[in-house]
Parts: C-alpha cells; sequence; structure tokens
C-alpha cells in the first residue's frame, strides 16, 4: 500500500502512466489505478471566443497533459446504436450519479460551477485559477467558494451536462467492447478536459482508462498554442463536419475548416467530389481519390493542406485501399497507402484508422522507406493514437489489436 501510494504521488506529479503489463495481459483483471495530473496547461481566453486550455511551455507528441477522474460516468451496454431509450437510461444514470457526488462534496459542486451552461456570454466566463484542478481546499482564493450541500443549483448542474459530456470512445480496448454488434456506451463529466475545446486539425487526443479521461499530445504543441482534441469524427468531408459542429452548437474555425471553405483554387471541384462521396454510395472510389490528387497536383496545393483534403476524403481513401481490385485499377495514379496515412496523421494526430493503414502499407512495403524509417513512422502514429502509456512490447500488442479489428470488420 505504501509503495503504490508512492508510485501514484509520483505520477501525479509527473503524468507518466505505464499500462504495459495490463495490455500484455488482454486488459484482463483489475482496471489499473491512476493519480490526476494537470501539466503544463492552463485555461485562458481562446481566440476563438469563450476559454480553452493551452500549453505553457512546448510539448512533445505523446506527452501527457491531463489526467483526470470523472465526476461520474454513466454506462451501457446497448445492442442497437440507435436505441434512443436504452440511451436515456444511461444518461438518467450519469445524472443522478453527478447529482449525487455535487451533493456530498462541496468541492465537486464548485469545480462543476466552473464549467459553462452553454448561455452564458463568452466574454463574462470567468477564468478559474488552476489551483482548482490541483488542491482539496474548502475554498479557493478566486472568489468561488464551494456549495453548500443544501444549496445545489440542480438547474444550472443539469445545463452543464448537456454542453461538456464527453463519450469514451478513445479506450485502447474499445475494439474488443464493441465486437459482436454490441455498442458500449459510455458518457461522463471530466472537468479540466471539458475545457478543452474542438478542432478538425486537433493536437490532442483523449484514452479513457476506467473512471479517467489521459489527455496526450497527439503532435509536438508550441508553447502558448491552444489545446484542441475532435469532438466528432474529422475524417469526413467539410459538409458533414459543419453539421456535426452545428448539432453542437458552434461553428468550428481551425485552419483547415477556413481553408476547405475559401480555396477558390479547389473549391468547386471539392464541392463536386463531396457530392459524390456522400451522395454516390457504391461508386468507384478509386476514381474519385484520383481526381482529387490530380486536381491537388494541377493547383500546385502545398502538403499540409493535402493532408486537410485527405482527411476529409479518408473513405474514399479507405475503400481504395480495401480492394484489391481498385488498387489494381489505380493504385499506380495514387500515392501509397502508407505515403497517405502518414500525410492523414499531420492533419488529424492520431486515429486508429489511419494506424490500421499505416501498419498495412507499412507491411506492403508500399512507399515507406527503409527499415528503420517504417518503423520511426509507425511508432511516431501509433504514439499519436495512444500517447506515452505503455512501452515499445505493449505497442506492439496495441497494433496487432488494430489490425485484428480491421480483419474482424472485413469478415
Amino acid at each position: 500500500m505504501v509503495e503504490q501510494c508512492k508510485r501514484l504521488d509520483a505520477q501525479a506529479r509527473s503524468g507518466a502512466v505505464d499500462l504495459s503489463e495490463w495490455v500484455l495481459a488482454g486488459f484482463s483483471g483489475k482496471c489499473p489505478d491512476l493519480a490526476e495530473h494537470v501539466g503544463a496547461v492552463e485555461v485562458r481566453r481562446s481566440a476563438h471566443g469563450g476559454r480553452g486550455v493551452f500549453a505553457v511551455k512546448n510539448i512533445e507528441a505523446g506527452a501527457n497533459l491531463v489526467i483526470s477522474k470523472a465526476v461520474a460516468i454513466g454506462r451501457g451496454v446497448i445492442p442497437d446504436a440507435a436505441d434512443s431509450g436504452e440511451k436515456m437510461v444511461v444518461w438518467k444514470d450519469l445524472v443522478d450519479k453527478v447529482l449525487d457526488a455535487a451533493e456530498k462534496c462541496p468541492r465537486t459542486a464548485s469545480l462543476i460551477y466552473t464549467l459553462s451552461t452553454g448561455e452564458e456570454p463568452e466574454d463574462e466566463l470567468p477564468i478559474p485559477d488552476m489551483a482548482h484542478f490541483k488542491q482539496e481546499t474548502e475554498e479557493l482564493d478566486d472568489g468561488t467558494a464551494m456549495a453548500p450541500k443544501a444549496s445545489l443549483d440542480v438547474d444550472k448542474i443539469l445545463k452543464v451536462l448537456d454542453v461538456n459530456c464527453l463519450t469514451e470512445d478513445a479506450a485502447p480496448s474499445a475494439n474488443l467492447l464493441g465486437s459482436n454488434g454490441v455498442v458500449n456506451c459510455g458518457v461522463g463529466l471530466w472537468i479540466l478536459p471539458a475545457f478543452i475545446n474542438h478542432s478538425c486539425h486537433p493536437n490532442a487526443r483523449r484514452t479513457h482508462v476506467g473512471d479517467h479521461a489521459i489527455v496526450h499530445a497527439s503532435r509536438d504543441i508550441k508553447a502558448g498554442e491552444e489545446i484542441t482534441f475532435a469532438y466528432f469524427d474529422v475524417l469526413t468531408p467539410a459538409s458533414k463536419r459543419r453539421e456535426a459542429a452545428r448539432a453542437w452548437g458552434f461553428e468550428c474555425q481551425c485552419d483547415r475548416c477556413r481553408f476547405e471553405a475559401s480555396d477558390a483554387i479547389v473549391g468547386q471541384e471539392l464541392t463536386k467530389l463531396e457530392n459524390e462521396l456522400v451522395n454516390g454510395r457504391g461508386g468507384d472510389m478509386g476514381a474519385l481519390v484520383v481526381r482529387l490528387e490530380e486536381r491537388m497536383r494541377k493547383s500546385m496545393v502545398k502538403e499540409r493542406r493535402k493532408a486537410f483534403l485527405r482527411a476529409s476524403f479518408w473513405s474514399a481513401y479507405s475503400a481504395l485501399f480495401d480492394s484489391d481490385k481498385l488498387v489494381r485499377k489505380w493504385g499506380r495514379r495514387v500515392p501509397g497507402e502508407a505515403a497517405v496515412a502518414e500525410s492523414v496523421a499531420g492533419a488529424i494526430g492520431g486515429n486508429e484508422s489511419v494506424l490500421r493503414a499505416m501498419l498495412r502499407g507499412a507491411d506492403n512495403g508500399n512507399g515507406c522507406g527503409n527499415r528503420l524509417e517504417v518503423e520511426d513512422k509507425v511508432v511516431r502514429i501509433g504514439r499519436a493514437t495512444y500517447g506515452r502509456v505503455v512501452k515499445r512490447q505493449a505497442m506492439r500488442a496495441l497494433f496487432r489489436l488494430t489490425l485484428d479489428a480491421d480483419s474482424n470488420k472485413s469478415l
């Protein structure tokens, strides 16, 4: 017990996590204990309005930024992803747990009140002292007192939950939990991660382990840069992402979305290709990819922006590389699978689907470079996807799970 306390204390200070044994054991047994950690980040005013979380020093890809324990989580195993009734049961379970936690602990209630309800003017939202997230005092020095047990603002807490909850969609074992047609539904409230804004060109990613959310840098982050992760699937065309953002109640103003909305050179052709991708199910995705690549080449689109567009048309690239027939037909006219995956990773950071493509492309030796270069690229995208939570041997086990998920999907 003493050794465990020392380990957790060191983890709280450093943010270093090693889940290797758990991963190599196939996620069996008790979920590893984790300590909460706040790295070199702080809450500030965001240039896009409201508040956000910012790096206070340069941070390397894979480094843990925040380890946060949920106030509460509602979970359920839902056979049908469209079953709204079962989802409401999970939501009610979450609400009951959050209200119970806030009633029992004034500090928890005070932390919940630091979050936005979505109704306040963004310029009037206070910037919380980072001591909120680091100390266990009963009174905080930024003027926010702990709420008495009997005076919970239930209406405000419900509004906070409505706009700040996150889903458990990044766990290393998600592929196992989601197999055989069963959808694992988990939604919870993690206070500091809830301050992190969305971007379709994110620089961070979260991994859920038990009741904890680990937020890590999915690419190198400069001091002063805002930390962002994706609220929804960003491997989709701009029109679909706009729809998703509006459902969340905002318009994404990241550099990727601004480029795709304003670039006159590729804009008209991009709209045509998007319509074909969204509405042309069953069509020749290889032909669509070739047209996109040729348009980018003729328009002399820079590599960074090529990555944005490839990410937007990722489903078309995936359909191409998933089909031996399409690869034989179009393969010589498009970059190799690993090269495309590496490019897309530059746009959206880590992602299991992109990692899977990189692993397949590397295995095929398709435009990856020499063996050492290949290994370096694979590990880099692996770190962007999972962070530095496992050692290399366990990372290979995660790679195998990623490829196994691909095999099961094709059956």
